[in-house]
């Protein structure tokens, strides 16, 4: 597993290139200026994409290796079987939601977490501009990607970063607590 998560790469990539942005505005190249945000567009949305894979499959080997009590053969089994090269199935990206992801861990986890959704409004909005980013990824490596046009502004992309990533920090949060409540409960 990839780890720690401390320092931000996602964010030093938007201050780089916001820095570099600032400087190419002063030579007045306004060309170069769109072909270099173009350019950033499609790198920002591929790092922010992978970022997100990482985060998520390394939190739920880790939600199995504790609830598994370290057993290295059930993880190994889950992560082999389960989570390497298999990201891009857990989620129905031109969905609205997570149902389908959330389903994988049973119907007592899916309603636990619609019933959180429904709670709570902003996490919908995280979760969709989860999914819009993953969407566009995959519409970007899919789509003849020299040609593709992300028709967002890195800014754009950016701050729906932040948002999705209310959904992958909590959702990681809400399956370590249920799973220690199901292992709590001696289930």
């Amino acid at each position: 597993m990839t780890e720690p998560y401390s320092e931000n790469a996602i964010e030093r990539m938007m201050n780089e290139h916001r820095e570099l942005m600032d400087c190419l505005q002063l030579t007045g190249d306004t060309s170069l200026q769109i072909r270099t945000e173009a350019a950033f567009v499609k790198a920002l949305l591929l790092s922010v994409a992978s970022y997100f894979e990482t985060r998520m499959t390394d939190g739920i080997e880790r939600a199995f290796l504790d609830g598994t009590n370290d057993s290295d053969a059930l993880v190994s089994f889950v992560r082999n079987m389960a989570i390497e090269r298999r990201y891009h199935q857990w989620f129905n990206w031109k969905a609205r939601n997570a149902n389908q992801f959330f389903g994988a861990f049973g119907a007592a986890s899916r309603e636990f977490m619609e019933g959180r959704v429904r709670a709570d409004p902003a996490l919908a909005d995280s979760i969709s501009a989860f999914l819009q980013l993953g969407s566009l990824r995959n519409q970007l490596v899919h789509q003849n990607f020299a040609q593709f046009n992300v028709p967002m502004t890195a800014a754009e992309i950016f701050d729906s970063y932040k948002k999705a990533d209310e959904f992958v920090e909590g959702f990681l949060g809400d399956l370590q607590q249920y799973i220690n409540n199901q292992i709590g409960n001696g289930r």
